[in-house]
Parts: structure tokens; C-alpha cells; sequence
């Protein structure tokens, strides 16, 4: 029979009896022997081992690791009386504590544990964690971590004995920690730390093999977020993938290949589909290109396609041999649809021959009102000493024409026509007065927007004299009155001179400088400075003057009409030599409403 009975420390244990008959040798019964075993530690043993064994197929069917470790935690507590265990789960990448299961604590650990960062709290968890060694606290009420949130929920329950025993991933990485907590410190049994240990044992395979599914999905998800941004990036490059045999004429083509070649996607790869889009002119090129293909070399070429809408497409077309199966070349590649980088570099080339045809009609500008400046100050200036001669020249001829002649009158009127002839002869040698002052006509302009106008005409040539510009444009400016067509032409001159001022220069950088700033209210000024070869000192005040050059095959007149331009315009400009190499040449305006008297300039 078995039975239970009550053992010296209170304890209920199974027994089992066995009653054999003792008998005398004529057979009469003299008494019994009563045989009791202690069975408890064999009936825990087979409890267990059931219970392992169901446990462990709920590992097997793919159970929740939640749901496994409650029900170790059950086995647990029905083994060993007076004990309260707890699981908890780390997050894959080990900064997160999850709640496993916990046996009459599970509310208040959850609170404190699950979704909690690892290092939040130095309780006995979080440090048996981190140390990946098993941590004791003997007597929680006079341990210093009496005042973590475990301490207080411990102590709050009557628990004073904590153990957190590390569970390893098989990788030696913490991957969970089995708490014990009891009443009073007690020292776990042989019996009792078997159980413990096959519990920590069963929970380990149940939180690896939940680690490992939780990997799988991550992995598949990025896979899948992977394969979504190539996607997305072929789409936005307008860039299609390949693989391919070409001797086999097996193919796999992405989603963007379909799209780029206008291909049915239910279609079946082959290069006769492709071929039926290449345009008729290109198709020489595509079929040498497949060529080269057998041949096993590396392709790189543009060609041209039409899709069904009757639209051409530009294509380009990068395939290069990856491996052999067997004698047969294996290609990866990519097809680009660089139809619209053509359209935008055809329309790049059109905009620098539209702004070197603009360059030119500006320069033509420029000769034009030089041999306007030119011709009208010469007019205007010689007109009056022509006049003066021939009204000399008949009144000479009509006093030498009296009866008698009036020889001193005619000598008086011949030293007037010298005179004339000789004021004459000094304006065509220095055209002191080379420019009219009629005003010329105004609109609003922007400083900066004709400085940026210039400096696209003139990025040609400093590219090709490599020569680096730097525009400093002051924001907001307000806006001057003048004449639009001369203020460019007069930026034009002074960018101009400071190209040929550093054309040869070779012991330091080209660099060219544009600023303009409101100096003050009313005043606006632009200034280029170059680091050529600079000016004099003594040539500053001359560089304005018509006719005076320090080039060698210089007219000495673009200055001059510069000055002449701005000074019909209200400012001034002037030349200065940099404190380093080269020189500034600038020039100031009246912004608009701040009219300058002319007549004192």
C-alpha cells in the first residue's frame, strides 16, 4: 500500500508498506513484518520526468516561450515548497528585459522587468545579466539592494532569499535569468537543485529555439525591405538588373527592365524581345555587343530603343562576366534609361553656344559704342575748330580781296585759322573729351542679377584659362536706375581685364573675385579683384585716361569708356592694388530714390 505521513520537519512524505506473514515451520502464524520505503524522492523523480516530457514537446510543437516557462514554473513550485521562481527573456540584441513567467509574482515582476532596459536597475537580475554569473543575496532587508525595485517588491511580499542564476544561449551570450526567491535563506537540496537545473535546462532550448525564430523573421523582414528599396531604387534611377546566358538565352530580369524596355512582365525573358525595341539604326551596334558577349568580354554601350507609344528612348547598357557554368560566360549587368541626362546634356550644349552667341553680341555691343563714343567725341570736339577755319578761310579771301588789301586784318585771320587747325589736330590726339554727358536711358536694375548675368558669359573663358571665380553678392541690395546694356558692358571690361591680368600667372592659383555692398544708405559699389600682375602705384590715376594701356596690343579705351559709362550714370570707379598680388577695379552707384547731383561729379 502507499500512503502519506507526516515527517519530523512537518513535511508531508509518500510511503509505501509492504506486510509479509511470518509463519513457524508447522505453518501457524507467528506475526507480520512490516516493510515502509520513502518513496517521495522516486515519485518526485518520475513527476518530473513526465512533466519534462510534456514540457518538452510543447518545444517541439513550436509553444510560446511564455507559455513554457509558466509551466516550469509550475513544476517548480509543486516540487520544492516554499520557493517563488521567475523567468525572464532578453531581447536578441541583449539591452532589453521581457517577462517570461513568474509564480505569484508575475504582475509586479512585469511592471518592473518586462520592456526595462538591462542596465535601468542594478538589482540582482540586471547584474547577473550583465556579469553572465550567478548573483546571491542572502538577506535583502540589510543588502544595499534593499532600495531597487526588486529589493522593495521582495521585501514587500516577505521574501528575504533572492538567487538569479544566468540561462546562456548556446553562443555563451545571456539569453535568459531563472530568479529563486524564498523567505529565508535555505540551501537547495540534491533533489532540490536537480529540479532547479532541469528546469534551467529546458528553459534554455525553449528560449533558443525562440531566439532563432525571432532571427529567421528579422532576417526575412530585411530581406524583404531589402528587396523593397532595390525596387524603389531601380525605379527612381530608372536602372534595370539582369542575369544572363547568353548562348542559352537564359534570362532573369527585374521589375525595372521590364518597365524601361515597355515588356509585358509576364513575358519571358529572352534577347528577341529586346532586340524587337532596339531601334533599327542601333541594332549593328546591339547585335556587335552580343558578340562581344560570347566572346566573354565586358560590355559598355549606348544605344537607342522605341517603345509601344512610338517614343525613343536612350539606353545604356553595362554587363560584365561574372562566372562560367560549364564553357557558357555568365552576365550581370544593368540597363539605364539616360534618356532624359541626354535631353538635359543636349540642352547644356545649346545653352553655352546661346550664351557664347550672347558673349559675342555683347562684345559687338562693346565695339559699337566704342566707335559711337569715338566718332561722336571726334565730331563734337573737331566740328567747332572746322567751323572756326572756315570762317577764317573766307574772311582771310575777302580782305585779301579789298582794293586795297587789308594784309593785317588777312595775317590776323590766318593766325586764327592756325590756331583752329591746331586745336584740331590736339583733339584727334587725345579725345580729352571722348563721351557726351547726355543721360542715358533708364530702368530698374539689380546689381547682382547683371554681375551673374557677366559672369555666365564669361565662365567659359575662365574655365579654360582655369581660372576659379568666387561671386560675393550682397543680399537685398536695392535696385539702381541706369542703363542695362552699358552696366554690363562696363562688368564685362573689368572681368575681362582680370582674366588677361592673370593669363600668366603660374606660381599661385587664378582666382577672380566679385563683391558687391551697400556702403552706405544711399551707395551701392561693385568691385573685381584678380591676383595678376597688378598695377603701379603711378599708373592708378592714369589707368582711366582714353588711349593709355599698359598692354601690349592694348587700345587704352575700354577703361575710359567704362569711367565715361558710370560717371553718365551718377558714381565714380577707380583702381587699387591688392595688399597681396593682383589688383581691384570698382566702381559706385546712386541705389534708386537717391538721385546724386550730376553736376558736381
Amino acid at each position: 500500500m502507499s500512503y502519506q505521513a507526516l515527517s519530523a520537519d512537518g513535511t508531508l512524505r509518500w510511503l509505501e508498506a509492504q506486510v509479509v506473514q511470518i509463519r513457524i515451520q508447522n505453518g501457524e502464524l507467528a506475526g507480520y513484518c512490516v516493510l515502509q520505503t520513502d518513496v517521495q524522492d522516486s515519485r518526485d523523480s518520475s513527476h518530473l520526468l513526465g512533466q519534462e516530457m510534456e514540457i518538452l514537446e510543447m518545444v517541439a510543437r513550436g509553444a510560446p516561450s511564455a507559455s513554457v516557462l509558466q509551466r516550469l514554473c509550475d513544476v517548480v513550485a509543486d516540487l520544492v515548497p516554499d520557493l517563488v521562481c521567475g523567468f525572464l527573456e532578453l531581447s536578441l540584441d541583449r539591452k532589453l528585459f521581457r517577462m517570461g513567467a513568474a509564480t505569484r509574482l508575475a504582475g509586479e515582476f512585469r511592471e518592473i522587468f518586462d520592456g526595462r532596459s538591462v542596465i535601468s536597475d542594478k538589482n540582482p537580475c540586471s547584474t547577473a545579466a550583465l556579469t553572465k554569473r550567478t548573483v546571491e543575496i542572502a538577506n535583502m532587508a540589510e543588502s544595499d539592494q534593499r532600495e531597487t525595485s526588486m529589493g522593495e517588491i521582495m521585501l514587500a511580499n516577505g521574501l528575504n532569499y533572492c538567487k538569479a542564476i544566468p540561462i546562456l544561449s548556446p553562443y555563451g551570450n545571456t539569453a535568459g535569468i531563472l530568479a529563486i526567491l524564498r523567505h529565508q535563506q535555505a540551501d537547495l537540496g540534491p533533489r532540490e537543485q536537480q529540479i532547479v537545473d532541469r528546469a534551467k535546462h529546458i528553459a534554455a532550448i525553449s528560449i533558443d529555439r525562440t531566439r532563432h525564430e525571432e532571427a529567421l523573421v528579422r532576417r526575412e523582414t530585411q530581406v524583404e525591405q531589402s528587396q523593397a528599396q532595390l525596387v524603389a531604387a531601380q525605379r527612381i534611377s530608372s536602372t534595370g538588373s539582369f542575369t544572363s546566358d547568353i548562348q542559352r538565352d537564359e534570362n532573369i530580369w527585374s521589375e525595372e527592365f521590364y518597365r524601361i524596355f515597355d515588356l509585358d512582365p509576364k513575358l519571358e525573358p529572352s534577347i528577341d524581345a529586346v532586340r524587337e525595341r532596339v531601334h533599327p539604326e542601333d541594332l549593328d551596334l546591339f547585335d556587335f555587343e552580343m558578340k562581344r558577349g560570347f566572346a566573354g568580354e565586358d560590355a559598355d554601350f549606348v544605344f537607342r530603343i522605341i517603345r509601344t507609344d512610338g517614343t525613343l528612348r536612350f539606353i545604356r547598357g553595362l554587363a560584365r562576366v561574372t562566372h562560367y557554368i560549364g564553357d557558357h560566360p555568365v552576365f550581370m549587368g544593368t540597363v539605364q534609361d539616360i534618356t532624359e541626362t541626354r535631353r538635359a546634356e543636349d540642352a547644356l550644349r545649346r545653352g553655352e553656344e546661346a550664351l557664347a552667341k550672347a558673349r559675342e553680341e555683347l562684345a559687338y555691343v562693346s565695339r559699337v559704342m566704342t566707335i559711337s563714343a569715338l566718332t561722336t567725341s571726334i565730331a563734337h570736339e573737331v566740328s567747332q575748330p572746322l567751323s572756326g577755319i572756315l570762317a577764317n578761310a573766307n574772311a582771310c579771301v575777302r580782305l585779301l580781296a579789298l582794293d586795297p588789301p587789308n594784309i593785317a586784318s588777312a595775317t590776323d585771320t590766318a593766325r586764327r585759322t592756325i590756331r583752329d587747325t591746331m586745336r584740331a589736330t590736339e583733339v584727334i590726339k587725345r579725345l580729352r573729351a571722348m563721351f557726351s554727358r547726355q543721360s542715358p536711358p533708364m530702368e530698374k536694375i539689380d546689381l547682382n542679377e547683371i554681375a551673374r548675368e557677366v559672369i555666365a558669359l564669361s565662365a567659359r573663358d575662365m574655365r579654360e584659362k582655369f581660372i576659379v571665380l568666387e561671386a560675393r553678392l550682397a543680399p537685398e541690395l536695392p535696385p539702381v536706375t541706369g542703363d542695362r546694356i552699358q552696366l554690363q558692358q562696363v562688368i564685362l571690361n573689368m572681368v575681362l581685364n582680370g582674366i588677361e591680368a592673370m593669363a600668366e600667372t603660374e606660381e599661385r592659383p587664378r582666382r577672380l573675385l566679385v563683391r558687391t555692398a551697400l556702403v552706405s544708405e544711399d551707395i551701392l559699389t561693385l568691385s573685381i579683384s584678380d591676383a595678376g600682375v597688378g598695377i603701379a602705384a603711378e599708373a592708378a590715376d592714369k589707368m582711366f585716361e582714353p588711349f593709355f594701356t599698359t598692354k601690349r596690343d592694348g587700345m587704352g579705351i575700354g577703361l575710359s569708356i567704362s569711367r565715361s559709362i558710370v560717371e553718365n550714370h551718377g558714381g565714380r570707379m577707380w583702381a587699387m592694388s591688392n595688399d597681396g598680388p593682383g589688383a581691384t577695379f570698382a566702381f559706385s552707384l546712386p541705389s534708386l530714390g537717391k538721385p546724386t547731383d550730376r553736376s558736381a561729379t
